[in-house]
């Protein structure tokens, strides 16, 4: 196995559902084994043509889906486009043409990025308010184009307003509707902010941890403070290699893969290489940046010149 895959996983489930990986698609759909196991095997079979990939908030913020595409395509990127916010779809903020406006926009919106040959990906924001009605827009969005759905779980005003069994809730309605797709969830690293969130009932029907690595925006004595009473000390300040690390700690007791995010505008070319060297020593498949409209042509260039996998190199 691959420096790209070899992450730290339980063996004996491994196996279990890897000995039915050469039964097909359709074999494994219908085994009786758990959903999570089969999904965890999809994804290292489908991990061949890896990608960094780039978010997507807003088309009036970010550009066209065309030129969107376009640049990713140049660079060999995949997109996290956001597809809807609660149970309001994007077009009720994102007022251009062509914004994301229930399933069949999603389709189109899909059918573009992969025109290009970009991976197409989609993220929303969870609240909890309407746990059904959520669980409905996000299978119907995994049913449109998606690859992969990440779910944005923050306690900020706007974000999160549920409950632990709003949570279960969400999560049991979206697995009955799709229990194969790719779901995430993202996160800020930042402990004492996720201490009310139900992190461990979105883990447990979710398949990557996506933390939010933004060095270059948590800084400052009280930050340095914060973690350290939450038992991170920050010795030589929040750097990059301090969140990347911090990031295992936290999550690695959850045997999910890590997929570190990191701000598209870091303060200079270096700390982005250093972020990235230090997420390939923890064998962390893939990164990604927040996002479109902030992220320069050099940093673009260097997630090209450095694909998932290999040692990524300094600026």
């Amino acid at each position: 196995m691959s420096r790209l895959f070899d992450i730290t996983i339980n063996r004996r489930k491994l196996l279990t559902s890897a000995a039915v990986v050469g039964a097909g698609a359709l074999a494994l759909a219908n085994t009786q084994c758990d959903p999570a196991l089969v999904r965890r095997v999809h994804q290292i079979e489908g991990r061949r043509d890896p990608r960094h990939a780039v978010w997507v908030w807003q088309f009036s913020e970010d550009g066209t889906a065309d030129e969107i595409a376009a640049t990713l395509a140049a660079n060999n990127l995949a997109a996290i486009v956001k597809t809807h916010d609660g149970v309001e779809w994007m077009a009720n903020f994102d007022h251009v043409p062509g914004a994301i406006d229930g399933p069949a926009q999603v389709g189109t919106i899909a059918g573009i990025f992969e025109s290009y040959g970009v991976p197409f990906h989609a993220w929303c924001v969870v609240k909890g308010v309407d746990p059904v009605r959520e669980a409905e827009m996000a299978a119907a969005v995994l049913a449109n184009g998606a690859r992969s759905l990440t779910l944005d779980l923050e306690d900020h005003p706007g974000f999160w307003e549920g409950t632990r069994v709003s949570a279960a809730i969400f999560g049991a309605e979206l697995r009955a509707r799709n229990a194969f797709a790719r779901v995430d969830v993202s996160v800020d690293p930042r402990p004492w902010l996720n201490l009310r969130l139900p992190i461990d009932e979105f883990v447990h029907v979710t398949d990557g941890i996506r933390p939010q690595l933004y060095w270059d925006l948590f800084q400052g004595v009280d930050q340095r403070n914060a973690w350290a009473y939450m038992g991170y000390p920050a010795v030589e300040g929040v750097t990059p290699e301090f969140l990347v690390d911090a990031s295992i700690r936290m999550f690695a007791a959850h045997d999910r893969w890590l997929l570190p995010i990191a701000h598209a505008s870091p303060g200079d070319g270096a700390s982005f290489a250093r972020f990235a060297h230090r997420a390939w020593q923890h064998q962390m498949p893939e990164l990604s940046v927040w996002r479109y409209a902030i992220a320069d042509t050099a940093l673009l260039d260097y997630l090209r010149r450095n694909p998932p996998g290999a040692e990524p190199s300094g600026v």
